[in-house]
């Protein structure tokens, strides 16, 4: 099935700042994954104790989905996403000024809760402001947070190689995020509702579909969350990587995800969204399979590479689907998402790290393919039709 017509997003001012600061969010998120392997030998602590900071960080996302009808009411989303980007600063900061698990962990949660309000706020902007080319603008934001995050494993294993630490390379995202603010301006009215207050709706109960298409993006949270925190210990063990050489390799992922958000912004204008979420459960499903059951540095890079490319159209696509699912509630479906996605990017990666610490990383590894799976039989079985998703650009959490 193919639309009538391509759906270009705007690429104003409003939707060129949301990019980027999802561009500096995924910078820090593709750093931070192979920071804490390294953190981890720093310190001497297990993949369990290590697996805490990324916990932390789902649970500044899931308070931030619970608390983030109220931000909305006093903040606004442009002042909302503002306060995203300082509490990002502020915990990148801490962690990387920290030289104890106490002090890291805090960092860890600080940020957690800047990058909730990023995605939370970035993706409900996006979609009441591109109307019927919200799949599309999600798309080329997921793409711009890929293709930061391709760098960013790249930064921090070349300060890991030359000496310097992996500390460095996570500073850049708390640089860009301030290079964004100032070029913001001192006012974020733009980013805000784009009706008057009197004719937002009252809220309706979010229907029985948001909650399987609900399901469907824990799940993959959860498997993109998996790769990116121990794929670099997967390099180390089955491609004979270095500590440094496995952290830079993890760009492999998040390359093929940055070509998977680009491939897919434009097929998503084309094409059946559904269909095309289906293929790339199957892609990661397949890809990750080589993946694991390679041996040696090359077979396994290219198999992630192919993982990635099905793993970058899971959230842009599942999030898309989930507003369509509530009758175009964009601020409250994105606020029941970020609770589920802290749910599985805590979750996942901690049971995986105990699974590894007991049965060993290979092993630990299966959780990825189970969870493909679940998502791609709730897809099948509980389709959402195609349609806009952001017809009405506002309604009250």
């Amino acid at each position: 099935m193919t639309l009538d017509r391509p759906l270009h997003p705007r690429r104003d001012r409003a939707t060129l700042i949301t990019y980027g600061q999802f561009a500096m969010y995924g910078w820090f998120l593709y750093a931070f994954g192979p920071s804490v392997p390294l953190l981890r030998d720093e310190y001497g602590v297990t993949s369990t104790v290590a697996a805490l900071h990324a916990t932390l960080i789902a649970l500044a996302s899931l308070l931030i989905g619970l608390g983030a009808s109220r931000m909305v009411k006093h903040l606004g989303r442009g002042g909302s996403l503002r306060s995203g980007s300082i509490l990002l600063i502020i915990g990148l900061l801490i962690y990387t000024s920290g030289h104890s698990l106490a002090v890291t962990m805090l960092g860890a949660f600080v940020a957690g809760l800047g990058g909730g309000v990023v995605v939370v706020f970035g993706n409900a902007h996006l979609s009441a402001h591109q109307g019927e080319a919200a799949p599309s603008a999600l798309s080329e934001a997921a793409m711009m947070s890929a293709v930061f995050g391709m760098i960013a494993p790249l930064a921090l294993g070349l300060g890991v190689a030359i000496g310097w630490g992996w500390r460095p390379g996570l500073m850049v995202a708390a640089l860009g995020i301030l290079a964004l603010e100032l070029l913001r301006g001192p006012t974020t009215a733009f980013n805000d509702a784009e009706i008057p207050h009197d004719q937002i709706p009252e809220p309706v109960p979010l229907p029985h579909l948001f909650w399987w298409a609900w399901g469907v993006l824990v799940c993959l949270v959860g498997v993109e969350f998996c790769l990116v925190l121990w794929s670099s210990d997967l390099l180390r063990l089955r491609g004979g990587f270095g500590p440094g050489a496995a952290a830079a390799s993890l760009t492999s992922v998040v390359a093929g995800m940055a070509v998977g958000r680009g491939v897919g912004s434009v097929m998503a204008r084309r094409l059946n969204t559904e269909r095309l979420l289906m293929g790339a459960i199957a892609l990661a499903f397949v890809a990750f399979g080589a993946a694991w059951m390679s041996n040696g540095a090359l077979p396994i890079l290219l198999a992630l590479f192919a993982t990635g490319c099905g793993v970058g159209l899971h959230w842009p696509l599942g999030i898309s689907r989930a507003i369509r699912a509530t009758n175009h509630q964009a601020d409250r479906a994105s606020a029941r998402v970020a609770v589920g996605a802290g749910l599985a990017s805590g979750g996942a990666p901690f049971i995986l790290g105990a699974l590894a610490d007991a049965f060993g990383v290979h092993t630990a590894f299966l959780v990825v393919p189970v969870l493909l799976v679940i998502a791609l039989a709730l897809v099948i079985a509980r389709p959402v039709s195609i349609g806009p998703i952001g017809a009405i650009p506002a309604i009250p959490l």
